[in-house]
């Protein structure tokens, strides 16, 4: 019984006069000779350069959508304008004797233009408000120095006058601090966003084709 059961599937792949498979239907013959015939086209060299120009095609779109949006890019560099201008006019009324720039237009259009351009903000500008948090913080140091400056001035105690001065130049050197801070955090962000925006315009240029 064995021994029948073994020559019975032998037969199976064994072949008729008419070159055809015994007891496998043809069905299943024409299914694999078309999946030959797919790979055979796929391995062609034509296949491959479809492949390689849809490839690029896709790397193409996603470069592309990483590319800033012109708008965007104008909205990101007014922000770092204004915070540049912003530290500037800041640190120069922190300078001994300076004191009363707070007392300018300067100062509050500065602030004004710093907060119109962050109120919404792209990605790096949003960033850039976490530099906005120690320079704020010095900003109402100078102001409240002035403050003391001005009432020291007014004050008919010579005693008063000179402890409202001591606190007064304490104020404006403890501001130098978080000026700093405000200064290198406003350093590394830009930095880092002229980086990301050299390295997308290379690969826009890259893609397009462009020297």
């Amino acid at each position: 019984m064995p021994q029948r059961r073994a020559t019975r599937d032998r037969a199976a792949f064994t072949k008729d006069p008419r070159g055809e498979f015994k007891h496998v239907p043809r069905k299943i013959i024409f299914v694999a000779f078309t999946l030959l015939a797919a790979l055979a086209l796929w391995l062609m060299p034509g296949a491959t350069s479809a492949r390689q120009a849809s490839a690029g095609i896709f790397t193409r779109q996603v470069l592309q959508s990483r590319k800033a949006d012109p708008e965007a890019r104008e909205k990101i560099d007014e922000a770092f304008k204004a915070f540049e201008e912003l530290l500037a006019v800041s640190k120069d009324a922190d300078a001994m004797g300076s004191h009363w720039r707070v007392r300018q237009e300067s100062w509050r259009n500065a602030q004004g233009a710093w907060e119109k351009s962050s109120a919404t903000p792209p990605s790096p500008v949003k960033s850039l408000k976490r530099c906005a948090v120690p320079l704020g913080t010095a900003r109402g140091m100078i102001e409240r120095a002035d403050n003391l400056f001005r009432q020291a001035r007014d004050s008919s105690d010579t005693l008063r006058a000179a402890q409202l001065l001591g606190q007064h130049e304490r104020l404006l050197k403890q501001a130098e601090g978080p000026l700093e801070r405000a200064e290198s955090c406003h350093r590394a962000v830009r930095n880092a966003y002229l980086k990301g925006r050299k390295a997308d315009d290379r690969s826009h240029l890259k893609v397009s084709g462009r020297p």
